[in-house]
């Protein structure tokens, strides 16, 4: 599960990601193997050909889960692999061999990277790195010396991201939309609201403080190792499956991605709060972290929206899926159609009735122009009508494209289109407006 923390300078975003090694469980590997091989599932170059007899007779070991961080300033080969340089030139037994990089050697463990945003323009080459670890699920990652053939190698990591979206370059999911979307989950990270939590972070370093924190990592380490447990018992019904499935295909969800990670966040929240059974409120305890760095807004507000609705046959009917021997398929705009209104159940949400009276004001505008107050056509003196007149735009008795006119920068601060009345945020240019802009 990969996530990224998003937030302003010194709310402790990178603190947290680095404290919470603490509470990792640790993990049984084949003894002295650089790769962390699961001694059930040996994938690395050493190991993935022996037998279980051969393994265990190289023995295991517990060690605590790997926490690597990767730095702008590191090297494709500290980060990858590269040559083996102290086997290299060995006087005794020379020979070429590899030594895994920073990524193979935190195979099962967290990868962390602080302001991965910066990560693309600093170095290109680490971000292309991490989208072939992060693509799937295990990634997997290649490594290549002259001299050696190619070596490839499956890669089950975590990675951790930090970044602070009001410095430049700008947040992740404005720089690199592929590595925005590898990232399950974006965390944003307030300022302390409470007198009592900046307290807390002032009396770091107390005696009594340290002892509470101690305590309170090893409860939170033992509530993890026994949620973990438990999660292969945790069962997600079709029917939120299906609540999935109209989700990315009524909001036309750009990538799968999207509704793989609301799907495994509810799991882990359904395990973490006790149940074996994923509810609905699981999905949206989930949902706004899985979608923010992935669409609008509103179009976040939309799916919550819809997934606090009850469920509803007539609402996956909406989203183009109809009922086939007790399964769903996918219908055309045209069989769409065929279903009646009232049965489709639309969900009709704020900003969509807000888009419709900006549409009816404007249209109400256009009438205004070629209507005066005497009926005629074009009559009257709005401030709109001498604009196009004005301009030569309705020559032959055709109406401008709305996209033509001129913009004005309007003199108020900047507010959520959506937050204005419509006659607030369609409203005509005055002549004194157009000659300031022309000037």
């Amino acid at each position: 599960m990969h996530i990224h923390v998003e937030g302003l300078r010194g709310t402790g975003k990178t603190t947290i990601l680095r404290a919470a090694r603490s509470i990792l469980p640790a993990l049984t590997r084949i003894k002295n193997c650089p790769y962390n091989c699961d001694p059930t599932r040996p994938h690395c170059p050493l190991h993935r050909h022996l037998s279980p007899g051969e393994i265990a007779a190289l023995g295991t070991e517990v060690i605590p889960t790997p926490f690597v961080e990767i730095s702008h300033a590191a090297k494709i080969g500290t980060v990858v692999g590269t040559l083996d340089l102290k086997r290299l030139t060995d006087p005794h037994c020379p020979e070429a061999a590899l030594l895994p990089g920073t990524l193979p050697q935190a195979h099962r463990g967290v990868v962390f990277v602080d302001e991965i945003n910066r990560l693309a323009d600093t170095a290109p080459e680490l971000t292309d790195i991490l989208l072939d670890v992060m693509g799937t699920k295990p990634g997997r990652i290649q490594i290549e010396e002259n001299g050696l053939p190619p070596v490839e190698i499956p890669l089950q990591v975590s990675v951790w991201a930090a970044s602070n979206p009001d410095e430049e370059p700008g947040p992740l999911a404005d720089i690199r939309r592929q590595l925005s979307d590898r990232f399950d989950f974006t965390v944003r990270m307030g300022r302390p609201r409470q007198v009592e939590t900046v307290l807390d972070i002032l009396s770091l370093g107390l005696p009594e403080a340290e002892e509470n924190s101690r305590q309170t990592e090893s409860q939170m380490a033992r509530n993890l190792k026994e949620r973990a447990a438990e999660l292969i018992k945790v069962i997600l019904g079709r029917e939120l499956l299906e609540d999935l499935a109209t989700i990315y295909l009524r909001h036309h969800l750009e990538s799968l991605r999207a509704i793989q990670a609301i799907k495994l966040g509810a799991v882990l929240h359904a395990a973490w709060r006790g149940s074996s059974q994923v509810e609905k409120s699981d999905l949206l305890a989930v949902a706004p972290a899985a979608l923010r760095h992935r669409v609008r807004a509103e179009d976040l507000a939309s799916i919550l929206s819809w997934l606090a609705e009850p469920s509803s046959e007539a609402q996956r009917e909406a989203a183009g899926l109809v009922s086939v021997k007790g399964g769903k398929i996918p219908v055309t705009a045209n069989q769409a159609e065929a279903v009646p209104h009232e049965e489709r159940g639309a969900v009709r949400l704020q900003t969509v009735r807000w888009w419709q009276a900006a549409r009816d004001r404007w249209r109400q505008l256009l009438r205004s122009t070629r209507q005066g107050p005497s009926g005629g056509r074009r009559g009257g003196n709005t401030s709109l009508n001498r604009l196009l007149s004005q301009e030569g735009q309705t020559a032959g008795g055709a109406l401008p494209n709305p996209l033509d006119l001129p913009l004005v920068a309007p003199p108020l601060a900047a507010r959520q289109l959506t937050e204005l009345d419509p006659e607030e945020a369609v409203q005509p240019a005055t002549k004194a407006e157009v000659d300031d802009v022309k000037e």
